[in-house]
């Protein structure tokens, strides 16, 4: 009797401030509903300026510049989550941990210096592959990013996108 080898993935990196905000600027470029807002943004601008300049040339250019800082507050949301999230995350006590995720047949298992982590197949919801990661949802925003430069191998992208496709009903490159 042939017994079967059971493979696995490993992605070893430091859960540092950059990680945090990279995966999290990636999910939120792979959202559909995002993105016509970042034209919606760009265009809205355009008008508050147009509309201030108006305004400025028939009254004073205290009204212009009000115009042009509420058209520039459309452009500063993400520098704004992102110091918010680099604060609370300092205080975590995941911050600068060194994580080891192994992707197997059972699942994505984490270790890092004082934590470790189980998540069985069935409690992901879905998972997208993109050219240099996958991302593994769990529940509304709630994701494990999996950077292919994490990776201790090349052969362990190619085997963690086998498990994920065999264990993830909804998997989709994206």
């Amino acid at each position: 009797m042939a017994s079967v080898i059971s493979m696995s993935a490993q992605y070893r990196f430091t859960f540092s401030e950059e990680f945090l905000l990279t995966a999290n600027l990636r999910y939120r470029r792979q959202l559909a509903w995002r993105k016509p807002f970042y034209g919606l943004k760009g265009i809205l601008a355009l008008i508050l300026i147009a509309l201030g300049l108006v305004l400025a040339a028939a009254a004073k250019i205290w009204v212009l510049v009000m115009f042009a800082t509420i058209a520039g507050s459309l452009f500063v949301g993400w520098p704004i989550d992102a110091w918010i999230m680099k604060r609370r995350f300092r205080k975590s006590p995941y911050y600068n941990d060194e994580i080891t995720l192994t992707v197997s047949e059972q699942g994505l298992h984490g270790i890092g210096r004082s934590s470790e982590s189980r998540f069985g197949w069935p409690i992901f919801t879905k998972a997208r592959r993109f050219n240099d990661r996958l991302l593994l949802f769990h529940g509304p925003r709630m994701f494990n990013w999996l950077p292919d430069s994490a990776a201790v191998d090349p052969e362990s992208i190619a085997e963690a996108e086998r498990l994920v496709r065999l264990h993830v009903r909804d998997f989709r490159d994206a």
